[in-house]
């Protein structure tokens, strides 16, 4: 391992911990309709990092951060994506516990990842920024992997987490404020991810 493994780790946990689309989402989504929805979104969310990481290998992922018109693309389908999901929390769209298309919340766990110039960057730009000009393949394999494990691990804990509220969200009141209040949230990761992965 390089000699900056140990500060790619706290790196990475510190990402993780910091609010950000996926937790936002994450917790939204496992506190209103289960631990079940929430993992789907957990698979697709890992999904989605997985391609960057392969697109980041095979060098695809560069042009992200070479072509601006295509950056600045997803990075804006990426915030307009959130504030359609705060839209549907705010409003109040819920799946039929007993209808829920597997595939759904997988799918857009997907999007939101592959939309975020910002989750890209990580393969591109942090990984080999930590491992050094010179480092090895087996090393930059090691970091990646590392990242999706702490990653997926944060987002299965965060959907653990919020999910055991559901029992306590049954009621309409109390569920109406607590998901405007997430609504609120996930618009503000929205404003603050089109402004903070802009470019200077």
């Amino acid at each position: 391992m390089p000699p900056s493994f140990a500060e790619f780790l706290i790196a990475a946990m510190v990402m993780e911990i910091t609010p950000g689309p996926n937790m936002t989402w994450l917790a939204l989504l496992s506190a209103r309709e289960g631990r079940i929805a929430g993992f789907h979104a957990v698979a697709g969310i890992a999904t989605g990092l997985t391609v960057l990481a392969i697109f980041a290998a095979i060098g695809a992922a560069a042009l992200i951060t070479t072509w601006p018109l295509l950056y600045t693309a997803l990075r804006w389908g990426g915030v307009l994506f959130l504030l359609f999901l705060a839209w549907e929390a705010w409003i109040g769209e819920k799946d039929d516990a007993n209808a829920v298309e597997p595939g759904r919340q997988f799918r857009r766990g997907l999007i939101v990842n592959l939309l975020n110039p910002k989750a890209a960057a990580v393969f591109i730009v942090m990984i080999p920024g930590f491992a050094g000009s010179d480092a090895p393949a087996g090393a930059l394999i090691a970091m990646t992997l590392t990242y999706l494990a702490i990653a997926t691990l944060a987002h299965v804990l965060i959907v653990a987490f919020a999910g055991s509220f559901e029992r306590a969200l049954a009621d309409p009141r109390r569920e109406r404020i607590v998901r405007r209040i997430f609504a609120l949230a996930l618009a503000g990761v929205a404003i603050w991810f089109a402004f903070g992965t802009a470019r200077t």
